[in-house]
């Protein structure tokens, strides 16, 4: 089909794009291990707390970091959408005689495979500080997953922040959009923990969810009542944010 070579002619160049970005590419890994070095040891005393839900605090930050990479990744794709618009790139496109929504999914496609290969870089350094998953290589594979969606869900705000404002000094500030999304959560505290306006705000936020989910995975095993609410925020949220992707890049290029 026209369209599924369009994309992918559209993914390759934008993934040619990324690649050609050391910076790009090496900056999971340095920011990764420095929240590793960061968190992990000077945190590590918390595991002691009663009701804790694991002694071994690296594993418990493995979620928080996952999900935290993942959700600001969302700005990184913003400033990659507004580059091409400003350039002039995405009107080209626009002019060729290609499917407009190849450009969309072209886009997508590469905001999962920097996603995956993010998630892939932050398993592996938290498997060099010991950390081991309770699931095993299925559970592995389950996290890798979650967290890929996760990722293409958040590059979908970013997509539309940039359609929508093509302004740089509002993309540039996005993250201070993502900040509330990755921060109001169980990240470094277990909910049952938490108390007052900061225990509701989390409570409301989808993104400890899938946050939690994750890390039922990795520290604690199959315990589905804990694990399929963040499955179901993941479904509902990446579904929400594809369809007003969508639709606001339909709208900008009708």
């Amino acid at each position: 089909m026209a369209i599924v070579r369009q994309t992918y002619y559209i993914y390759l160049r934008n993934l040619r794009t990324w690649l050609s970005q050391p910076m790009a590419v090496i900056s999971p890994i340095l920011s990764a291990a420095l929240m590793f070095l960061i968190f992990g040891a000077p945190l590590g005393g918390i595991t002691q707390i009663q009701g804790f839900p694991t002694d071994d605090y690296n594993a418990f930050l493995t979620a928080m970091i996952l999900v935290m990479t993942m959700t600001f990744s969302g700005s990184d794709m913003a400033m990659v959408v507004l580059t091409d618009i400003l350039s002039g790139y995405f009107d080209k496109l626009l002019l060729a005689p290609i499917n407009r929504f190849s450009i969309l999914f072209g886009t997508l496609l590469v905001a999962g495979t920097r996603a995956l290969g993010q998630v892939l870089v932050i398993l592996a350094i938290a498997m060099l500080f010991g950390v081991s998953f309770k699931t095993g290589l299925l559970g592995i594979v389950t996290v890798i997953l979650t967290a890929t969606i996760f990722g293409m869900g958040t590059a979908c705000i970013g997509i539309i922040i940039a359609i929508k404002t093509k302004s740089t000094q509002v993309t540039m500030n996005s993250w201070l959009l993502f900040m509330p999304l990755a921060f109001i959560t169980s990240a470094f505290m277990p909910k049952e923990l938490l108390s007052g306006w900061f225990k509701v705000a989390v409570t409301i936020n989808p993104v400890d969810y899938v946050l939690v989910g994750v890390r039922t995975i990795i520290i604690q095993g199959w315990e589905w009542e804990s694990i399929l609410p963040g499955l179901w925020a993941l479904t509902a949220m990446t579904t929400i944010l594809l369809i007003t992707a969508t639709w606001v890049y339909r709208r900008a290029t009708a």
